[in-house]
């Protein structure tokens, strides 16, 4: 779940039915896009979703409703274009000589994958290796995908503003609440209300999608009450995996905590890309993406093609296109060798030959490219299907811009053969339909699973043979252990929406005029102390006092559970007043 920290001093208008359209945004590793629907359609028909269909792939043999995840900014970090516009520019500028005046950013969403990676000034490196910050990068492209959008609904006719629109932006279930938050914020500086905007976890907008779906298509049997399934959203970063009961009327129950890695689209093209580096050089691989830019993209939108049409039975060679000239003049400048006598020394001679401008790769070694990312993918898989939970399983709903591989298909299939694998129409497009709709009806998730354990940190009385000796430290002349781990909910707890939880804190001296919380957070369900391996500070909470009185005094801190984002008020004992408190994010989490 996202983090989201409430005052409580003014109402949210993100609950009320003040809006016109609801707009989703999908920013995905390598492909993005947008889509929308107005009230009305909705309430007659929710499956009526538009989708931008006008994004300009400059002449690439590609099709897609989605536009690469591609930045383009000037020298100074000013916005110049996005998508599909980004690489052809930058692919012409290189040529020309004047790139070294401008910042391209491409597949950098990766970052917020680990959440000790990423502040928001950390520098993100473009093509060449020119740092910029983190949160510039995110917010342009996301402001790039909302004003594409708000210029096509002009066009339409449609007048309306950024205030009219429930905003919803789509992310990996598995990301950390750092990461989400983060997000959030870039799409507040990008101009999106942050009271209008939610938060969509990705697998649980292809689930509600596919509820919708009509019930002679494959997807029927998760549409129908008492239905249990897993979901895999294969995206081109990340795989998310969790599993959702039909309580019937449109409503579902998640069975499990999601969970997955790094193990989508992009692991595949890792490893198509290693194999470069390895036959041609580091060297040559450096410049074709600094000063060869368009070269360097075309040979990896070459592979994209080849790699959706593969098929597990797929014998003989494939075919891919590369940029001959280009490549081989670095090759001879670099190595002095051609590029086929590179090839031809290599480790892959019998495998991989070189003719004219034609890569003829064996299939065999073109299917071992996706090995890593299956073997991760079916490993979270069978594990999730070790649990308990899982023993009335009987369907798999697979999703998201992999989910046409039919490389993923049969390995997910082959790991689990007694569970009926279902691919649904337009899977590309199940996670960006499905949180439009979840937009019109955030409940429809009635419950989720915990995946983090949160708690704040005390210091009790120290206990010999309970506490460790290391952590012993003296407040006022009593001996008290140091960073003892309080939960407030556990990893794993099944918690209905909006479901709350209270506690009561106390001052620690006499007149105290604020109080600090600090929350932490941790995959495990019994932590003991907040320096245990995986337990992180999430940030801290500094409330003001309305009235100061004598120690101790208590303070009620509410925690709201079950959304896609938790929500913490506090309140003053005697008066019952929310107290004005502020939320500070620890960006090392």
């Amino acid at each position: 779940m996202a983090t989201h920290y409430s005052t409580g001093d003014e109402e949210s208008s993100i609950k009320s039915d003040n809006y016109l359209f609801v707009a989703a945004l999908d920013f995905g590793t390598t492909y993005s896009g947008y889509a929308f629907s107005s009230r009305s359609d909705y309430q007659n028909n929710p499956l009526k979703i538009h989708a931008n269909q006008a994004w300009n792939a400059g002449g690439s043999s590609l099709f897609s409703l989605k536009t690469p995840t591609s930045l383009l900014l000037d020298s100074e970090g000013e916005f110049v274009s996005f998508g599909y516009e980004a690489e052809n520019k930058y692919g012409s500028l290189a040529l020309d000589g004047d790139s070294s005046r401008y910042l391209f950013f491409s597949r950098f969403k990766m970052k917020l994958h680990r959440r000790d990676l990423l502040k928001e000034d950390t520098p993100i490196p473009d093509m060449s290796g020119k740092p910029w910050p983190a949160k510039d990068v995110f917010m342009q492209s996301i402001k790039a995908l909302k004003d594409h959008l708000m210029e096509r609904l002009t066009l339409q006719g449609f007048k309306i503003t950024t205030r009219e629109i429930r905003w919803v932006l789509t992310v990996p279930a598995i990301w950390s609440e750092s990461a989400k938050k983060f997000m959030r914020r870039c799409a507040e500086l990008a101009g999106i209300p942050t009271e209008l905007l939610f938060i969509a976890l990705e697998p649980e907008a292809a689930s509600i999608y596919c509820q919708h779906l009509p019930h002679e298509t494959s997807a029927q049997d998760v549409s129908t009450k008492g239905a249990k399934y897993m979901i895999i959203d294969i995206g081109g970063g990340t795989a998310d995996i969790t599993m959702h009961e039909n309580l019937g009327s449109g409503r579902l129950r998640e069975l499990h905590a999601a969970t997955g890695g790094a193990c989508g689209g992009t692991a595949v093209d890792r490893e198509y890309s290693n194999m470069l580096t390895k036959i041609i050089g580091t060297e040559v691989m450096i410049r074709l993406a600094k000063h060869e830019t368009s070269a360097y993209l075309d040979i990896f939108r070459e592979f994209e093609s080849a790699k959706r049409l593969i098929k597990p039975d797929t014998e003989g060679s494939i075919r891919l296109t590369v940029p001959y000239a280009t490549v081989n003049a670095l090759c001879e400048e670099i190595h002095g060798q051609k590029l086929e006598d590179l090839f031809q020394n290599s480790r892959y001679s019998e495998s991989i030959v070189i003719k004219k401008d034609k890569i003829n790769i064996d299939a065999t070694v073109m299917k071992q490219f996706f090995e890593p990312a299956i073997n991760e993918l079916v490993k979270h898989v069978k594990d999730i299907m070790k649990t308990p939970k899982a023993k009335d399983i009987t369907k798999i709903l697979l999703v998201g811009g992999c989910a046409d591989s039919k490389i993923f298909q049969n390995a997910v299939g082959q790991a689990i053969p007694d569970v009926q694998l279902i691919v649904p129409d337009e899977a590309g497009l199940a996670v960006l339909k499905g949180a439009v709709i979840f937009g019109h009806n955030p409940n429809v998730i009635k419950s989720r699973i915990i995946r983090y354990s949160y708690g704040t940190q005390i210091t009790p009385r120290f206990i010999p043979g309970i506490h460790p000796w290391k952590k012993l430290i003296n407040i006022l002349g009593v001996a008290r252990c140091e960073g003892v781990f309080h939960p407030i909910i556990a990893a794993g707890t099944e918690v209905k929406l909006d479901q709350k939880i209270i506690k009561t804190y106390y001052t620690a001296s006499m007149f105290q005029e604020f109080v600090e919380i600090s929350i932490y957070s941790t995959p495990k369900q019994n932590a003991r102390y907040t320096d245990d391996v995986g337990c992180f500070l999430l940030g801290s909470m500094v409330v003001k006092l309305p009235v100061q009185t004598f120690q101790g005094q208590p303070v009620i801190v509410e925690f709201s559970f079950g959304n896609t984002e938790l929500t913490v008020i506090t309140k003053d004992i005697f008066s019952h007043n929310t107290c004005k408190s502020s939320f500070t994010f620890n960006e090392e989490s």
